[in-house]
């Protein structure tokens, strides 16, 4: 029966009972929505599919008629911009698969799963897709699985993300509801119900009802595209057979093809690779070298080579010169030269000007003649649900059909999920035979020359990488005879310096085993003490710079932070580990930033400093030391400051003590070689620290004599920068 709390909340609200309701599901990928519509409506059949569009369900619960409309999810890291514009499209047409509109909207939070601020811009984004009036109506579901049981849950609602959680709680009028989507009681139901009733009464028994000019213009919307993409599916099939008949051209079969995959990181190379083969040849991982396999595909010979992914938004300049050179050498990897190149897109996420940007100039390493050669590669196909590829394009805009024009007009969908269907590889190699018989049989040449130089810096490289490993190992030696000989220090600390995301916060992380300095922006000095291998350690975390641009640029109340760091230390050397990252480029604008920001710390800092690149497993294979060499004079003028001490981290592999023990070793030894020169840095680090306090005397005097009003609104200055900063995207995307 239904429920009788229910029924008389809304009488004594004058609200009319309500035996028919109607439920809107939002949330990112994997929240438990589709599971959570299937609990209320009594689906006994799990819906395993992804939702791509949204699905409209019926049932009874408890003698109502409810309506559950699921909606597609979202990247849980992603902002709204994003999510491709046909599932924005979707979420706002929700509302509309439940006339007039839903009662209730339940917004969907896995609660044992990290909650980062990031996290919580996602959700507020794409809520307020349906207008900020829409948390007027909603209630946040907190779901979790069996493996969380009921009497730890409030320890995943009270951890890291606490803060953020309560915000959207708070948003949504202190409406919360906590339940588990793979065995939800009755009871967890009947509360959830009984909430929603409570919703109704909140809101005088309205329903949430969207602006209408706003969804006829996204109505407007699909319609144009599904108009466009039917114009463009016959432009294509007329350009794909008609130069073939015109020119006399055969579709000929080619026994032998060769197919270097191109992209950025995470587009799904590996797995489309994987997916044309039919078989798992190509690991999951991050590819950080070129990587040949082939296979028998349909009466076929086929070669497929794997390359190193760019950043999705980042131009050129900022890739690695090591994965640079991997994407020249790739087309060597399979001679005379590939018959295409797969140039590979996600289907379930946007493509901006930005990414087109990089797009061409990752692209352009090979040459303009490589567009005559690529085919666009759409992976995550089963994202795309009922909608065509064409309607796809049509939707994302200029920058995305631009490319597809580049590539003229060329392009695939491949579900990498699915292996069993073979006709999507098959219709694939069809495809890329039409296209060479396009170029008249021609393959995309290699340019020995280009080829030729690219080699002969490879060697150079790995000359000069070979010599600074050896000239380190000889150093270390030397500092180990020092070490002997001085003082073992049993307590110091170490300073984090670096831009931001270089991975500062992580790599202390790394050093402790555990998370310790949060995910958000470091604003204010963070120090923590440890005993690491019997060793008393203080790690301070300190604020980052802007990557590329000097000190003028930064707050004076990070250079505060930054100066003050080392006098944050109780006792013991100080150590200062210079953190970038592995696997992003180092310039001289980079070079410029930390030398300039280095310098706030005196003279002698580079005595006391190790450069530690950090999501060192994104390296792959290959050595640190041919990293530094092939970056160019740079990040070796950076290194050879530090006298060539340097470390590298796997950020991801905190249980891996050794790493972390070879740091306190190398820290260890440079202390004891500098140990003479203690007294000079004490005398600079005492200036520095005088010179602070004799500023802070004069803000204070300046306090007193403004009063307490004006001190008040002191504080709310600082509030504010506080709040610039953080709402501030910092130039590095971290990946995906």
């Amino acid at each position: 029966m239904f429920s009788i709390l229910g029924m008389h909340r809304l009488l004594l609200a004058g609200v009319q009972f309500l035996f028919d309701l109607r439920i809107v599901l939002l949330g990112n990928r994997a929240a438990g929505k589709t599971s959570l519509a299937n609990l209320i409506t009594g689906h006994a059949e799990p819906h395993l599919k992804r939702t791509a569009q949204c699905v409209k369900m019926h049932g009874d619960f408890a003698g109502r008629q409810v309506t559950v409309v699921d909606t597609p999810g979202w990247w849980k890291n992603y902002l709204v911009k994003e999510t491709p514009e046909f599932q924005r499209q979707e979420i706002v047409l929700s509302v509309a698969h439940c006339p007039p509109g839903p009662h209730a909207v339940l917004l969907l939070i896995r609660v044992d799963a990290l909650f980062k601020e990031k996290h919580r811009r996602s959700v507020q984004e794409h809520l307020e897709l349906l207008s900020e009036r829409v948390w007027n109506h909603t209630i946040v579901v907190f779901t979790y699985r069996d493996q969380l049981q009921e009497q730890t849950l409030g320890k995943y609602i009270g951890s890291e993300g606490e803060s953020l959680l309560l915000w959207l709680v708070e948003k949504c009028g202190h409406r919360y509801h906590a339940l588990n989507t793979e065995r939800a009681t009755g009871t967890q139901l009947t509360g959830l119900m009984e909430k929603i009733d409570a919703v109704v009464v909140g809101n005088g028994g309205c329903h949430f009802e969207m602006d209408r000019k706003w969804m006829y213009a996204v109505e407007g919307m699909m319609t144009k595209r599904y108009t466009r993409a039917n114009q463009r599916r016959k432009m294509v099939q007329e350009q794909w057979e008609t130069p073939l008949v015109r020119q006399g051209l055969k579709h000929v079969h080619i026994p032998k093809v060769r197919m270097v995959m191109l992209g950025f990181r995470r587009s799904g190379k590996s797995s489309a690779g994987n997916t044309i083969l039919s078989m798992a040849t190509f690991v999951s991982k991050r590819t950080s070298t070129c990587v040949r396999r082939q296979g028998e595909v349909d009466g076929r010979h086929v070669i497929i080579v794997d390359t190193p992914g760019w950043w999705k938004s980042l131009p050129v300049a900022d890739t690695p010169e090591l994965d640079k050179e991997e994407i020249s050498l790739s087309v060597s990897l399979c001679p005379p030269g590939p018959h295409v190149l797969l140039l590979t897109l996600r289907v379930d996420m946007s493509f901006t000007a930005a990414e087109k940007k990089s797009v061409v100039e990752h692209m352009e390493l090979l040459s303009e003649r490589v567009w005559a050669h690529t085919i666009v590669l759409f992976t995550h196909g089963d994202c795309l649900g009922d909608l065509t590829v064409e309607e796809f394009i049509e939707s994302e805009g200029t920058a995305l059909q631009w490319l597809v024009e580049k590539c003229g007009n060329r392009y695939h969908v491949l579900n990498n999920e699915n292996w069993n269907d073979g006709s999507q590889v098959t219709n694939l190699l069809e495809k890329i035979e039409k296209m060479v018989a396009q170029n008249r049989g021609h393959y995309y040449e290699i340019d020995l020359k280009t080829l030729k130089e690219v080699k002969q810096k490879r060697k150079a490289v790995e000359r000069k990488a070979k010599a600074r490993a050896k000239k380190q190992r000889q150093m270390r030696k030397l500092d180990n005879k020092m070490k002997d000989v001085g003082k073992h220090f049993s307590e110091f600390s170490l300073v984090l310096l670096g831009y931001g995301e270089s991975g500062k916060s992580s790599t202390g992380n790394t050093i402790f085993g555990k998370q310790v300095f949060g995910s958000r922006r470091t604003a204010r000095c963070v120090q923590v003490h440890v005993e690491v291998g019997g060793q008393q350690v203080s790690i301070i975390d300190t604020p980052g710079w802007w990557k590329h641009l000097p000190t003028e640029q930064t707050p004076e109340l990070n250079k505060d932070e930054i100066t003050q760091s080392a006098s944050l230390s109780a006792s013991g050397p100080v150590a200062y580990i210079l953190v970038l990252r592995a696997d992003c480029s180092f310039k001289e604008r980079e070079r410029k930033a930390m030398e300039d920001h280095l310098r706030l710390l005196g003279s002698t800092v580079w005595d006391h400093s190790i450069v530690l690149f950090s999501f060192g497993d994104l390296l792959g294979d290959r050595a640190i030391e041919q990293h530094i060499a092939c970056e160019g004079e740079a990040l070796q003028w950076l290194v050879d400051r530090c006298g060539n001490r340097y470390h590298v981290f796997n950020n991801k592999a905190k249980g891996e003590s050794h790493q972390v023990t070879e740091l306190l070793e190398k820290i260890q030894e440079m202390i004891s070689a500098n140990s003479r020169g203690n007294d000079k840095d004490m005398q600079v680090l005492r200036e520095v620290t005088e010179g602070r306090k004799v500023e802070e005397d004069r803000a204070n005097t300046r306090l007193k004599m403004q009063g307490q009003r004006e001190e008040d609104e002191s504080d709310d200055v600082f509030d504010d920068d506080e709040v610039i900063w953080e709402s501030r995207a910092w130039k590095w995307t971290t990946a995906v």
